[in-house]
């Protein structure tokens, strides 16, 4: 029940492990996340699931993955996702509501939604799964054959460019 781009029985799962605050995740959003999207997941054979891993000294990363899963109850969680990370140097909670604006979000809804920290419990149990799964770094991504919701395969650690991803895609494709 994460965030998601791509078919649901799409024969390969890409779970991605990130934080808003991260330089490297930020690289891979903006320059990596594309391609691979127009390559593999609209075409079908990729799912993309992405779970949060704020790490404890990015201090506004936290609230920022709370503000795109507000987004996301308004349709909008990867909109938000995008907004974020390009402007990942201006995330204090006035910013990321001027943001909300900008994607024409219900504001009111929005900040009843960030205030309630209605999704902190999702996002701490994302940071205990990816401990669980020695993930300890961002972005970390887990590269497998997609299953019911456990994903078996290849760890691959860092911002790298799609030439790295297409080598573990087409191996378990």
């Amino acid at each position: 029940h994460r965030p998601s781009l791509g078919r649901d029985d799409a024969p390969v799962t890409i779970v991605e492990v990130s934080d808003y605050q991260c330089s490297f995740c930020k690289r891979f959003a903006e320059d990596t996340l594309p391609a691979l999207k127009k390559e593999y997941i609209d075409t079908g054979k990729v799912r993309l699931v992405y779970k949060d891993l704020p790490l404890p000294f990015h201090k506004q990363a936290t609230k920022a993955a709370q503000a795109a899963h507000c987004a996301g109850e308004q349709g909008q969680y990867w909109e938000m996702h995008d907004k974020i990370f390009a402007n990942a140097n201006n995330l204090d909670e006035s910013n990321l509501v001027v943001y909300a604006k900008a994607l024409d979000l219900d504001v009111t809804r929005f900040e009843a939604c960030l205030g309630s920290k209605r999704h902190l419990a999702a996002i701490e149990k994302d940071i205990a799964d990816a401990r669980k799964a020695g993930l300890t770094g961002t972005p970390s991504f887990v590269i497998g054959k997609t299953t019911d919701d456990i994903i078996k395969g290849d760890v691959v650690v860092g911002a790298h460019p799609l030439s790295s991803f297409r080598d573990y895609i087409e191996k378990h494709l």
